[in-house]
């Protein structure tokens, strides 16, 4: 019987609906831990299931993506071994690069925050849960979880997730579809596909579910269909694939990853910037600098909500409009977070200004303040992240060869779907 390593993270919840379903399909499912990295050579295949690995600190799937465990199971999946990631494993799949495998396993693509478009207007944002319907847009045997599954399949299936948007660049996409790499795209409940909310229920481009790497066996998808009675058919159909793996003409992904350049911050000309830091342990900032030492990146790192709120040319941005601002609540806690309106670089710090490139966050709480607290002098806002990168020890030259490492590990930010700029004083 082949061996299925259902790999825990802290934070992982849906290993159970995930283990009943690979045992209903004749394989045995064992629980392996993150920090039982030991144990993985030794299975056949490994399955990433749901939940919130590492609380989604930074963002969705990052730290797991990052977690030493993941560099073994890349090893495994280049010897041909299965790797299937269901929502937050799909989250982590993307942001090693296994999905949707450019050059190896380059970084190529991002699962942004939901956004519930109908009629080409959003109509909601973040976290949904509802059961959704997916269809099967592949030939049958094209990937570790389609083999014997007719294309035009349709199965039901659960979502629950804040980021399940699948962001990638337009011709990525176009090559993925050449070579049938997208396997799954979300329809009807009579198979009819359809890219506006309910049918797509986050704004994923294409309607994109799901995909798979080059050889087929790396499979993300977004979708519960484990919750299903009917979902046990994709472990059937991993199990058929283990059974008699399909020969298949091998072939490199040809997009290039464009080069990133980091340019300075330029705040609006008329806004108002809070910085906001908690007064109580930040957990985030925490967890992301432990996961950078243990691929011996040696910083300390600090963390800052950054708040633009800009302002139509009637309105001064002085202190008593900061005062109504803070006082709405909807910037801050002053229960457990303060702020300074003014940025002083730390010595020995890189700060970099990280925000989504939609900002549908930033434009909520815009809505907000003009319509329930009457401020119609605000123009828009945009919310961020100010991570701070302390070098301790070595000379100015060494410490920013390790801020370039620490960015290229895309740790803090993935460009496909956020925007990086460094600070200056402000």
């Amino acid at each position: 019987m082949f061996r299925v390593a259902i790999i825990l993270f802290p934070g992982t919840n849906c290993e159970g609906e995930t283990r009943r379903m690979l045992l209903n399909a004749g394989l045995q499912a064992d629980y392996v831990r993150w920090n039982q990295r030991d144990l993985v050579p030794q299975y056949d295949a490994y399955v990433l299931p749901g939940g919130f690995a590492y609380e989604d600190r930074g963002r969705a799937g990052i730290v797991a993506a990052q977690d030493p465990i993941m560099q073994l199971i890349k090893t495994e999946a280049q010897h041909g071994k299965p790797v299937i990631g269901i929502c937050n494993g799909c989250q982590v799949l993307v942001e090693t690069g296994l999905i949707p495998g450019v050059n190896d396993t380059a970084l190529a693509g991002a699962v942004a925050m939901n956004t519930r478009v109908k009629d080409g207007k959003i109509i909601g944002t973040g976290f949904y849960h509802d059961r959704v319907y997916i269809e099967t847009v592949t030939p049958k045997d094209r990937c570790a979880v389609t083999m014997g599954l007719d294309h035009g399949t349709v199965f039901p299936a659960t979502v629950a997730n804040g980021e399940g948007r699948f962001i990638f660049p337009t011709d990525v996409l176009l090559e993925l579809e050449q070579h049938d790499q997208i396997i799954f795209k979300y329809c009807t409940s009579t198979g009819v596909i359809l890219n506006e909310f309910p049918t797509t229920p986050n704004g994923a481009m294409w309607g994109i579910a799901g995909l798979c790497n080059p050889a087929g066996n790396v499979v993300a998808y977004m979708p519960h269909p484990e919750r299903h009675d009917t979902g046990v058919e994709l472990f059937v159909a991993l199990r058929r694939y283990l059974e008699q793996p399909p020969v298949r003409t091998p072939y490199q992904l040809q997009w290039q990853s464009p080069t990133s350049v980091i340019e300075p911050y330029q705040p609006n000309d008329n806004c108002m910037q809070l910085f906001v830091e908690l007064v109580i342990a930040d957990n985030t900032a925490t967890t992301i600098e432990l996961a950078l030492r243990q691929r011996g990146l040696t910083v300390q790192v600090h963390r800052k909500i950054h708040w633009e709120v800009w302002l139509n040319s009637n309105t001064k941005p002085d202190t008593a409009t900061l005062t109504t601002l803070v006082q709405t609540g909807e910037l801050l806690n002053t229960n457990k977070e303060k702020f300074s309106n003014h940025y002083q670089v730390p010595p020995q710090t890189y700060s970099f200004l990280v925000r989504y490139n939609d900002d549908y966050e930033g434009k909520a709480v815009a809505d907000t303040l003009r319509q329930r607290f009457n401020l119609n002098y605000v123009d828009n806002v945009r919310k961020g992240v100010l991570w701070e990168l302390h070098c301790p020890a070595g000379d100015a030259q060494s410490q920013l060869a390790e801020v370039q490492k620490i960015l290229q590990t895309y740790m803090l930010y993935n460009p496909y779907a956020q925007e990086c700029k460094i600070m200056s004083t402000v």
